[in-house]
């Protein structure tokens, strides 16, 4: 399946509000297991969409149905940590990995960082499998980085 990545735009907000709060995303959540409600998304993604190190793509079909969202976030100890989300109905294709190489041609960002909740192994061996390499540990959760090529 041929994808494209484009940047989000306001248009988005609801789309990404309806994919942050399903139950698939919810159990994987680092910093809550609660759902978000719409006026702490719409802050958040309009603070998201203003900063210059944070890059959010949604990733579309040759139809451009949106098939999920990539996104790269600086954070506050210089790495940009990687966020995936992809629709049940898309899973286990390939797609997230095609997305997640082109975000990272496109921005040609580095060093990449992806946090794991411990309870999200398929996550964990996503990573391993596009070439990031465990980091650190502890009881919750993996670090892992993306080797420097």
């Amino acid at each position: 399946m041929d994808i494209f990545l484009r940047l989000a735009n306001l248009n988005d907000k609801n789309l990404l509000f309806e994919w942050v709060n399903s139950n698939d995303s919810i159990k994987f959540k680092i910093k809550t297991n609660k759902k978000i409600n719409f006026i702490d998304h719409e802050e958040w993604f309009a603070e998201r969409l203003k900063d210059k190190n944070t890059f959010i793509w949604i990733i579309e079909n040759q139809k451009k149905e949106s098939l999920g969202q990539i996104r790269f976030q600086k954070s506050n100890d210089n790495y940009y940590d990687v966020d995936i989300f992809v629709v049940n109905k898309v899973r286990k294709i390939g797609l997230a990995s095609k997305a997640l190489t082109k975000a990272e041609k496109k921005s040609n960002i580095k060093p990449l960082r992806a946090v794991v909740k411990k309870n999200n192994s398929l996550s964990y061996s996503f990573f391993i499998r596009n070439s990031y390499s465990l980091f650190s540990e502890n009881a919750e959760f993996w670090t892992l980085v993306k080797n420097n090529e």
